[in-house]
């Protein structure tokens, strides 16, 4: 009996371990992760040795970049931007745009203008040379002269040579160029590519320029390799460039988490965000889209100044920038580049103040006599505005809202009126505006001669600005034109035909260990890649010991 009943146990113990099998391995696993946890708490199990990795990073001595497949990599025919920002890696040029816009010399030793004339005589160094051991001469200013003459509209660099009238050579590296207009002879048309007179074949890829680099070898569908020219008269660069063609470059930042590139510089508005989500570095950079207000001087309140000063104060651009342009911006004291030739940008000059505003509309003749909100004029009429904005454009349209939100709190009636591209531009030229929200993407040279001139959108009439403006596009020293702005910029501050609203920003993009001298401008993105230097992470797997 007492074996009979011992084997009856044995099988009730068999039969629920079978039919609870899965619960009882759950458990079992549970129970020695939690031991496990815990013991390695306490310390007395470390994680296993073969699990550790070394990380240690590599100094790299070439910079990845990326662009699109491109027509032909000459400067002088080709529209496309990668073309653009490239052959400033493989030429020089006269003269060239510091970060600020002040005009310098690069290839030029010396030089005197003459503003009544519109002619510059130049002094060329003696000690430049092309890729291929010739010496940079006049003559070969002369021939890229000609060449982009002869290419035609058609040409990137047409616009700023069509001004030139004929160039004299009086020595080998001694030249004068006349314009044909003294008012269209600033230096910054003479920032162009050089090429060599002796050596240039407009069908080949492989033009011969005297910048940094150099080309090394070329597939237009894989890739292009720039090593440093060895006969460069300037700083030898540090490293070698690789450029990837990509089918589309908006992968670019997927690509950096890998290193397969670098560093780049992204317009997406978004860019910030998308940068920090990958670990990847990011610095701002100003570009020429300035965000603006314009008032119609037709209208007899814009007309007075008070009035135009009491809405740029009743605005409150930090929260624009921050709000309707996802914070890729930066006020400015001017509508020109902020900082301009190397004034001191101060921010927004009208920094938001509802009350200064409101005493400037009250200094002008405006109150709320009947207390319903509304300002009134003397005869008891309404101050109502319309502002008028680009349909196509969601970020203006969100910021004319809050614009007319602000507007709104100092007494002003106002509405919007939304109109498709072809209808807007044709609305602001015949003047159907009070207020209008208006953007410009301005070349590197900043000619706003346009915003000022007789026939301007707005209406607008000042002798002294239109002579500084014209006085800035003409033969002037880097020193005078500076001079002239400094007399110009308080003249706007006050007068305030346009109100800056911002200047939008670009991303520079570059992988986490990334060193460099100078930021990128928005004309020459690839500005002091010379010294640019990273660090690639290199993970080694430690053996079991």
């Amino acid at each position: 009996m007492l074996k009979q009943n011992k084997g009856n146990r044995n099988y009730r113990v068999f039969d629920f371990l079978h039919r609870h099998i899965i619960i009882i391995i759950i458990a079992v696993v549970v129970l020695a992760g939690g031991l496990s946890t815990i013991a390695i708490v306490r310390g007395d199990v470390s994680p296993s040795e073969e699990e550790q990795e070394t990380v240690t990073y590599e100094t790299m001595d070439k910079i990845y970049l990326a662009m699109d497949r491109v027509e032909t990599l000459n400067p002088l025919v080709s529209g496309d931007s990668d073309v653009y920002y490239i052959s400033q890696l493989l030429f020089s040029s006269l003269f060239y745009l510091d970060d600020k816009l002040g005009v310098k010399s690069q290839v030029v030793e010396s030089y005197n203008t003459n503003a009544q004339a519109g002619s510059v005589s130049l002094e060329l160094r003696k000690d430049v040379k092309f890729s291929d051991g010739s010496s940079l001469t006049a003559n070969d200013v002369r021939a890229t002269i000609n060449t982009i003459l002869r290419i035609g509209s058609d040409g990137p660099y047409y616009e700023y040579v069509s001004k030139i009238d004929s160039v004299q050579i009086s020595d080998t590296y001694a030249m004068t160029v006349h314009f044909e207009d003294p008012a269209d002879a600033a230096l910054d048309n003479l920032v162009f590519p050089i090429i060599s007179a002796t050596n240039y074949d407009a069908d080949s890829d492989r033009v011969v320029g005297s910048g940094p680099y150099a080309i090394s070898s070329y597939d237009n569908t894989k890739c292009l390799n720039l090593n440093p020219n060895k006969y460069y008269f300037g700083e030898k660069p540090e490293n070698k460039l690789r450029f990837k063609v990509l089918p589309d470059k908006s992968k670019t930042s997927g690509l950096m988490t890998m290193e397969a590139v670098t560093a780049y510089v992204s317009r997406d508005q978004d860019a910030d965000a998308d940068a920090e989500d990958k670990d990847l570095n990011t610095e701002k950079i100003s570009s020429s889209e300035l965000e603006y207000l314009g008032f119609n001087f037709k209208n007899k309140v814009l007309a007075k100044k008070e009035v135009r000063q009491a809405i740029a104060k009743a605005i409150d651009v930090e929260s624009l920038i921050h709000d309707n342009y996802g914070g890729c911006g930066i006020s400015s004291d001017s509508i020109y580049f902020p900082g301009f030739l190397g004034t001191e940008n101060k921010g927004d000059t009208y920094a938001q103040d509802l009350k200064g505003a409101s005493d400037l509309l009250a200094a002008a003749g405006y109150r709320d006599v009947n207390e319903d909100g509304l300002l009134e004029d003397g005869e008891g009429k309404k101050v109502s505005m319309t502002i008028l904005v680009n349909a196509n454009d969601g970020n203006r349209e969100d910021t004319a809202e809050s614009i007319a939100v602000s507007l709104r709190e100092i007494g002003i009636d106002v509405k919007i009126k939304s109109l498709g591209w072809q209808s807007y531009k044709t609305a602001v030229k015949e003047g159907e505006f009070d207020l209008y929200l208006g953007g410009y993407k301005f070349d590197k040279k900043f000619d706003l001669r346009q915003l000022f001139s007789s026939g301007n959108a707005i209406g607008y009439k000042n002798t002294t600005v239109q002579s500084y403006v014209n006085q800035m596009e003409t033969c002037l020293s880097r020193k005078k034109q500076k001079g002239i702005y400094e007399k110009l910029k308080p003249v706007l501050a006050d007068e305030l035909p346009y109100y800056c609203l911002c200047y939008k920003t670009y991303a520079f993009i570059t992988v986490p260990r990334f060193t460099g001298e100078e930021l990128p401008t928005f004309f020459d993105i690839y500005r002091g890649c010379e010294s640019w230097s990273w660090e690639r992470t290199m993970v080694t797997e430690n053996e079991e010991k």
